[in-house]
């Protein structure tokens, strides 16, 4: 059955950094608004980093091959960043995940701030 996330709750996720061209496993694990499992199989999900303050531009997004989607717990997925995705970002930027659902609606129920550091400290 198709799930539509249309009471799903927006969040604040934990703000991270890292150093420009590191591996990075990002795990999103998605509930609606009352807490229950979200079922990702029939969605497709992906992860947008923009620069901060900048929510219409996407310096990097995270999708196909680099996504995977849990059949245990259904409600999980995993980005894996590979280095050379960030190895020329630098600065601040605002991560989201992005979930489209089977009626291909779009939502991005959370957001946080991401610091990716410049492979020489800067």
């Amino acid at each position: 059955m198709a799930n539509s996330f249309d009471y799903f709750d927006t969040t604040e996720l934990d703000p991270f950094d890292f150093i420009a061209g590191t591996y990075q496993e990002l795990i999103f694990t998605v509930l609606d608004s009352d807490s229950a499992l979200v079922n990702l199989g029939a969605s497709t999900c992906s992860v947008i980093f923009s620069p901060y303050g900048n929510y219409s531009y996407a310096s990097l997004t995270v999708s196909g091959s680099d996504i995977s989607v849990s059949a245990s717990p259904v409600n999980q997925f995993t980005a894996s960043i590979s280095s050379s995705y960030t190895k020329e970002l630098e600065g601040k930027y605002t991560m989201q995940p992005q979930i489209i659902d089977s009626a291909g609606k779009e939502f991005r129920p959370a957001t946080c701030n991401v610091l990716i550091i410049g492979r020489n400290g800067g």
